[in-house]
């Protein structure tokens, strides 16, 4: 292709030299545009406008390309190479053929790119491609590191980056401001014009050959007539990438035929830099010769070095029939692994190798997914696969979204069998609900295999959903079934009975089914929302079930605590009622405070009352009885269990041995069969508190007696009573005149902190004013009566306490 071809392509139609545009004085490429116009390559827009920011599309330039290059653009193929160039489409024949010719690629996907902007690195490439390859071969292309010195190098694509070196080294491209190269910028109109008039410039540079001195003959010499030029090409004998095929005779292209041919020929790669074992690497060289398809590790510097790799099946080849075009190398035959190209011309010269080619394992076609049920997926593929392959929970996912969130499906089982991956979920999908499925293998030696071990690709996310063709049925099967499950169920409130409101939901779930399946309106998605409705409600009908009663202790590690000396001094038990006190008393204690009875997924609360004719505890739900409870002691000898009117009478015979272990047992019944039960060890405790510590903030005038165990006051039985009494000399003899005595409640106050765990005293502005003439120092005297434990032990507490010697 000649670049006047090109820019002529980009032509519009010509005005003559004469034409004026008045939208070009401040545009860079000014000078470019009139001579381009002056010669008639390209023309403006017409009313003088030349438009020198707009844009040019890849469908466009396409069209540019096919025209420069008189393509055939009337053999299209039977099926479009791009999906968004469809064959109705205007750019439809000129992009299939420059695809065909080699000049273009898409972008991926299996599209073009329509109505994208040509980006400057494609710019590059076109361009480069445009210009003769033969003629680039004549040109020293220096190395592409030292060409591609743009702080923004690492940007430009590796498919581009040997044309933009290119571009840069003859002077047809350069970049912004000579510092960024902008690869993935918009080429505009006077960017294209620029570019297009500095390749005119290159391409008169190498075709314009150096003409060695004409010698004027002598009066007996005759000038030699020129060399006669062949008529053609010599046709290369037909052969592919085996051995025994032999290059194109064309020992000095171009050049004098005395001269030795000493010039490598320069090879281009038109494939990407990913292939598939089976797929042809494109290449083009410079000059007619042989290709090298070789291990990216294996060096050469002779085609005997490289006709040895072949021989030794490393290597493949084919010849290059024609230089400049499109030269397909085969892989079928070849492993997996990095490869390179070398060309050789006729004259056995070898080219510097093209860039890294990375060849992988042909893999299997992407599968298909269906559900076979609602619990069972199926990954399908079209090729048998090798059992010994199966993926982990970790490798593939399933879950369905709700909005940005992910819910994950639980799979339990998978495996292989036949061309399937069979995924068993560990709750049905409902019909019509989306999911979306990941495959992705942990690693290559994991991944999923045929049985002739090519690998599965990775996917997903993949949406499926279970919806099957027999809704009508299966809804109809549904509804038999929940009519069988409602009419062998029991409406009740005990154990393995269902709850009445669950009988009234089920009946409503049938009435709106059957309304559903019996319409021949209804669609398939009316019929998946009415059996996912249904299901949800059998399934919540099955779970409403009752469960058996449980009996477990309130509170962990609880204990029934007893006082021996209790019963010796008053007679005093402890009583379990019902009662709904806020805090047990030892005398009276809450059975819910002791034991807990539950049954599970429970739709009403159990309430617990005590039975005063039958000295038991009844279990009550909705105000109907279903059970009850009886206590017993583990050993009768050592507890007395007494039923009353208020409750059950425990405590202890007199002189019990405390040593003996003794326990209370509650157990639970249910249609007179017994449910469960547990033991709540008896805990005796006849030592009263002790205080720990004494401490006395002056600031405030509070006491605190901190205890080792909680502190209780049973004011109708042990009230309890503090006495506060100060001495300037500190002396509280029986003799003493130097004692003065606050009065409780005028001049100071007492109680038990709210955990419980202390008494505090706390002397009132009216003590401390009193105290004012004898403060600092001296003692306080503080007696404590009433000071029990939860056991109703106590002992008087008297305590010295310095009063602080400054204030």
């Amino acid at each position: 292709m000649t670049t006047a071809a090109l820019l002529s392509a980009c032509a519009y139609p010509v005005h003559g030299a004469s034409i004026s545009l008045n939208d070009i004085n401040q545009s860079y490429a000014k000078d470019a545009i009139l001579e381009l116009v002056e010669q008639g390559v390209i023309a403006g827009k017409g009313n003088g406008k030349f438009d020198p920011t707009g844009k040019i599309e890849r469908q466009d330039f396409a069209i540019i390309l096919a025209k420069a290059l008189k393509l055939d653009v009337y053999s299209s193929p039977d099926k479009p190479t791009f999906k968004d160039v469809p064959e109705d489409h205007y750019a439809y024949a000129f992009v299939e053929a420059a695809v065909k010719a080699g000049l273009i690629k898409g972008v991926g996907n299996e599209s073009l790119g329509l109505g994208q902007n040509l980006t400057r690195q494609d710019m590059a490439v076109f361009l480069i491609r445009a210009l003769s390859v033969a003629d680039i071969g004549k040109v020293e292309i220096g190395d592409m590191d030292s060409n591609l010195k743009f702080s923004d190098a690492a940007s430009i694509a590796d498919y581009a980056k040997y044309y933009v070196a290119a571009a840069v080294e003859l002077g047809i491209m350069k970049g912004i401001n000579d510092e960024i190269f902008n690869p993935t910028g918009q080429a505009d109109r006077q960017s294209v014009v620029l570019a297009a008039s500095r390749l005119l410039k290159v391409k008169e540079q190498i075709e314009t050959p150096s003409e060695p001195p004409v010698q004027t003959p002598g009066p007996d010499e005759q000038t030699p007539p020129p060399p006669e030029k062949p008529t053609q090409n010599p046709t290369p004998p037909t052969g592919g990438s085996g051995g025994g095929s032999t290059a194109p005779s064309n020992p000095n292209p171009g050049g004098n035929p005395s001269t030795p041919d000493t010039t490598a020929p320069t090879v281009w790669l038109l494939s990407a830099d990913a292939l598939v074992v089976g797929e042809n690497v494109a290449v083009t060289s410079s000059e007619t010769g042989i290709v090298y398809f070789v291990p990216y590790s294996l060096n050469a510097s002779t085609k005997a070095q490289l006709e040895s790799f072949v021989t030794d099946k490393l290597a493949n080849k084919t010849i290059v029939a024609a230089a400049q075009t499109e030269t397909q190398i085969a892989t079928s035959n070849l492993s997996p692994g990095d490869y390179k190209v070398y060309a050789v011309d006729a004259a056995g010269n070898v080219s510097a190798p093209s860039g890294k080619i990375t060849l992988s394992a042909p893999q299997m076609k992407q599968p298909t997914l269906h559900f076979f049920d609602g619990r069972s997926l199926a990954i399908a593929y079209d090729e048998t696969l090798n059992p010994l392959y199966v993926p982990s929970v970790n490798e593939i996912s399933i879950y369905t979204k709700d909005g940005e969130l992910r819910l994950p499906q639980e799979i339990k089982r998978i495996e292989i069998t036949g061309q399937y991956i069979l995924v068993t979920l560990a709750e049905p999908q409902p019909m019509a609900r989306p999911v979306e499925v990941v495959y992705a293998p942990l690693s290559a030696s994991t991944v999923v295999r045929s049985a002739n071990g090519k690998p599965s690709p990775a996917f997903g996310p993949t949406a499926v959903q279970y919806l099957p063709d027999n809704v009508r049925s299966l809804l109809e099967e549904l509804i038999a079934s929940a009519e069988t499950l409602r009419d062998n169920s029991t409406p009740g409130n005990t154990s393995d009975t269902y709850p009445p409101f669950a009988f009234e939901q089920l009946d409503q779930a049938i009435l709106n089914a059957y309304s559903v399946a019996d319409s021949p309106n209804s669609t398939i998605e009316r019929l998946a929302s009415a059996y996912n409705q249904l299901y949800q409600q059998i399934e919540a009908f099955k779970k409403s079930r009752l469960k058996p009663l449980k009996i477990s202790p309130a509170e962990e590690n609880a204990s029934f605590v007893l006082n021996s000396n209790r019963l010796s001094v008053n007679g005093m038990s402890a009583r379990i009622t019902d009662s709904s006190l806020e805090e047990d008393r030892y005398d009276i204690r809450n059975i819910g405070n002791l034991i807990e009875v539950t049954r599970d997924d429970a739709f009403t609360e159990l309430e617990i009352h005590y039975d005063p004719v039958a000295y038991g505890f009844q279990i009550q739900s909705e105000g109907e009885t279903i059970g009850h409870i009886e206590i017993e002691t583990s050993d009768p000898s050592l507890i007395q269990l007494t039923g009353g009117d208020q409750g059950i009478q425990v405590a202890p015979v007199p002189n019990v041995d405390q040593d003996r272990p003794v326990s209370l047992i509650f157990k639970v019944f249910e249609k007179d069969a017994e449910a469960g039960k547990i033991e709540l060890p008896i805990r005796f405790d006849s030592e009263p508190p002790t205080v720990t510590g004494v401490t006395y903030d002056s600031a405030q005038g509070i006491f605190l007696f901190q205890s080792a165990e909680p502190v209780y006051s049973y004011p109708q039985t042990i009230p309890l009573r503090v006495q506060v009494d100060y001495s300037a000399n500190g002396d509280f003899g029986q003799n003493s005149i130097d004692i003065f005595p606050l009065v409780d409640g005028e001049d100071f106050e007492s109680g038990i902190t709210q955990d419980k765990r202390a008494v505090m005293i706390q002397i009132t502005p009216k003590g401390l004013s009193k105290l004012a003439g004898e403060l600092p120092g001296g003692k306080f005297r503080i007696m404590i009566n009433g000071m029990s434990d939860f056991a109703m032990n106590w002992q008087p507490e008297v305590h010295f306490i310095d009063a602080p010697k400054t204030q």
